[in-house]
Order: C-alpha cells, then structure tokens, then sequence
C-alpha cells in the first residue's frame, strides 16, 4: 500500500540566513539546558513537565505549532508520534479523542524505541508524525551535533519513509515536521 506523506514546515520562507539561524537555535538550546532539573510550563492550556534534555516548547515554540495544526488533521482518528520530546503534540492530538495522556487527565501509550522496533506485529494507526531531526551532516555547530538534530545521510528519515506504511490503516498518512532549514536533498 502506497502511503501519502505530508510535509509540515514552521515558516514558508526564510527569514535569516542559515548560519545566523544556527547560532541563533544554539544560543536557546544553552538557554533551555540552563535548567538542571524537570520544570513545568503551561502551553495553550496544557502542563507539561520539560525535562532538561528534551526541546523545551518555553524556547522551541514549533512543537506548540506542530500541535495545533495536528488536532486538526487527527480530528479524533489514531495517532502514533515518533520522538516524543515534551509530549506537548500528543497531548494536543489527544485532546481530539485519539490518544491521552495522565498529565492532563487522559492516558497514552509511550514505548522507547528505534523508529518502530517497539510496535507489535499487526499495530495500525492513521497517523504517524515525527518533527525529524533536519540536519544531514555534522558541519553544524556543536550545540546542534545531537540525535535530536542530526540524523547523518537521513538514514532514519529514510527508514520513517519506507518502513511507516506498514503501521498505516488503509486511507492512513505519514506525517513529517520539519524545519525551513533542513537540507532537503541528502
């Protein structure tokens, strides 16, 4: 079965140059990496424990972006996101019935996993999302060398991509977030 893949992206232009840009995303990662212990931050009605290691949507607003333009999309249909982060987009999916989350009153399902290692044989959603990790090579300045914005050659992309379909129900679409800044041919 050949699966649709939507691309969301955060800006439709860019407004800064790349290099300015990364200093610009290091600066907010040595800000957000300041906080030794977890903290709680309340988005769009939703608290949410950040723990240190994890992109804070306090500094990283897309994630909070990503989350709005899904409850839209999702509209209550099954939901599985991949690197879960603060869990400030699932929490906001689950709001429309798909999923929950005990935070906030509701339940979820979390599973540490390699893509979808951790997925029962037979396991079918109609979403599947991941805000992938947007840089391809490691000339980036350090701050940004991580698993949580470089994935080397999109290896894992490329896997999200060919391997997703298979957790789809028919009519089930992959879903991708990504930066304006990601480098688009590998």
């Amino acid at each position: 079965m050949a699966a649709t893949v939507v691309t969301l992206s955060t800006q439709p232009k860019l407004i800064i140059d790349r290099p300015h840009w990364e200093g610009s995303i290091a600066k907010l990662l040595k800000q957000a990496r300041s906080h030794s212990e977890i903290y709680t931050v309340t988005i769009n009605g939703l608290d949410i424990a950040i723990h240190p290691n994890v992109y804070s949507p306090m500094y990283f607003p897309e994630s909070a972006w990503y989350a709005q333009q899904l409850e839209g999309i999702v509209k209550g249909k099954t939901f599985l996101e991949v690197g879960v982060g603060s869990g400030i987009i699932a929490l906001h999916v689950a709001r429309t019935g798909s999923k929950n989350f005990e935070t906030n009153g509701l339940k979820g399902d979390i599973r540490l996993s390699d893509l979808f290692t951790a997925l029962g044989p037979g396991t079918k959603v109609d979403y599947i999302f991941w805000n992938h990790p947007w840089q391809i090579s490691n000339t980036v300045v350090n701050e940004l060398q991580s698993e949580k914005t470089l994935d080397e050659g999109y290896q894992a992309l490329s896997r999200y991509i060919r391997d997703g379909h298979t957790y789809l129900n028919e009519g089930g679409s992959i879903l991708i977030g990504t930066s304006c800044y990601a480098d688009l041919t590998p």
